[in-house]
């Protein structure tokens, strides 16, 4: 079976490859549309879905608009919405990840909103990192559902006890604060980092070379991290020699995903992990942590202690292109993700009260409310300089860029695991990138 560059595409964005079964391709390919009843089909991950609805439901209230909602499991959430484009049902406004954006609109999936009432106060109002991650193609994709940027995580009495007053600036001073608190029988293995293999992205990987000012691609998405920039490999060599030789990364880091290591890090058993702000929120609530006003939050350590930056998401909400309900579904937008009639981003500040979920808007980092309710998990002027630092992956708008991803996981178990050397693992992420763009090319 021959697949063309635009069937290359959708199945990138359902995260598949021409390899699929034909079963499963069929199911994907039916013309059937789905049946409308004049309400907005809205579809989301599942993450606090009651939440979610009760939201929607105030929505409606104040505008009379229906909307049908359904939460799909966030494991499947990219293939389930996908098979239902690819089919001829798909929703009129949903949640989309900055990861999927670039294939989701090369599949025919999305609609720009360039244009509609209130985008360019929305965009002049957000860091320019979510906008930037937001945009394909000079053209603007979605409205800000949250966004967050990583930090390193610490637990601040175990510093204390080892002798330790102030985080670590380095990726050096980090090893040697773990492993004097190793040394001292305080943890056998005072690093936990979440590096089982996974279909969605590592964030700590990025974070680490973004710390150190590196990058894995020019700004032409042309791989570098073998050629012009060494901060890839040396952040590789640091990873190498803290779970090989200092041994204070956990081994077990690689069969771990993010919510055992979060686990573990509420349950006092890891100093150091590198992970989301808002984690912090869950790491000092007294009724979920033993670890609770204990946890800290820093910049990420880099290979220097002087050059700092750490990596950004952006969680979005889209309109689909074949929408029939256009008006009412971005209204929906604007509520959930645009100003209200008072200019104020409502629905972002519901969910950083509710959850402490990172918020795109600029001046929220100015409100009394929202400082005050930070203050109880984290320290206001470091969470705002992280998000200033922060920046986006700009491989995002490739439509390849999942598949390499998994691809690095995978290189970069091995170099956790010692089977693979750092110059050789670079060697190996520049050769998959290449193989990919020509295989969209």
């Amino acid at each position: 079976m021959e697949f063309n560059r635009r069937q290359v595409l959708k199945l990138a964005g359902l995260g598949l490859t021409a390899t699929a079964t034909p079963g499963l391709l069929a199911a994907c390919s039916s013309d059937k549309p789905a049946a409308g009843n004049g309400s907005v089909k809205f579809e989301g991950w599942d993450y606090e879905a009651t939440l979610v609805q009760q939201n929607l439901d105030r929505f409606t209230q104040a505008s009379n608009i229906k909307v049908n909602y359904t939460p799909i499991t966030s494991a499947q959430y990219v293939q389930k919405v996908v098979a239902e484009f690819t089919g001829g049902g798909g929703p009129d406004a949903l949640y989309v990840y900055d990861d999927s954006l670039a294939a989701w609109v090369e599949g025919e999936y999305l609609q720009p909103i360039d244009g509609l009432p209130g985008v360019d106060e929305v965009y002049a109002s957000i860091f320019p990192g979510n906008a930037e991650a937001m945009t394909y193609q000079g053209k603007r994709y979605g409205l800000p559902y949250y966004t967050d940027s990583n930090c390193l995580i610490y637990n601040a009495e175990i510093l204390s006890k080892a002798g330790f007053s102030k985080p670590p600036a380095s990726l050096e001073e980090l090893e040697a604060q773990a492993a004097k608190i190793k040394s001292q029988g305080l943890l056998e293995h005072p690093i936990g980092l979440p590096a089982q293999l996974s279909d969605t992205w590592w964030a700590w990987v990025w974070g680490l070379v973004f710390a150190s000012g590196g990058n894995l691609f020019d700004d032409q998405q042309a791989p570098i991290m073998n050629t012009t920039d060494a901060v890839t490999k040396d952040v590789l060599t640091w990873l190498q020699n803290a779970a090989n030789k200092s041994k204070v990364l956990d081994p077990a880091s690689l069969q771990l995903l993010p919510v055992p290591v979060d686990n573990a890090m509420k349950a006092n058993r890891y100093a150091f992990t590198i992970g989301a702000r808002y984690a912090l929120r869950d790491y000092n609530d007294a009724s979920k942590s033993k670890a609770a006003g204990k946890m800290k939050m820093a910049l990420v350590p880099s290979l220097d202690g002087k050059v700092h930056g750490t990596i950004s998401n952006t969680r979005m909400y889209g309109l689909a292109k074949d929408t029939e309900v256009k008006d009412d579904a971005f209204k929906l937008l604007t509520y959930l993700g645009g100003l209200d009639a008072n200019k104020q981003p409502n629905t972002a500040k519901f969910w950083f009260q509710e959850r402490g979920l990172g918020f795109a808007y600029k001046d929220m980092a100015k409100d009394a409310e929202v400082n005050a309710s930070l203050k109880k998990f984290a320290d206001p002027a470091i969470y705002a300089h992280l998000a200033e630092i922060a920046r986006p992956r700009n491989v995002l708008g490739v439509a390849w860029y999942t598949e390499f991803e998994t691809e690095m996981h995978k290189v970069v178990q091995g170099v956790l695991s010692n089977q693979v050397q750092p110059a050789a693992a670079v060697a190996t992420l520049a050769q998959s990138a290449e193989t990919l763009k020509k295989k969209y090319s």
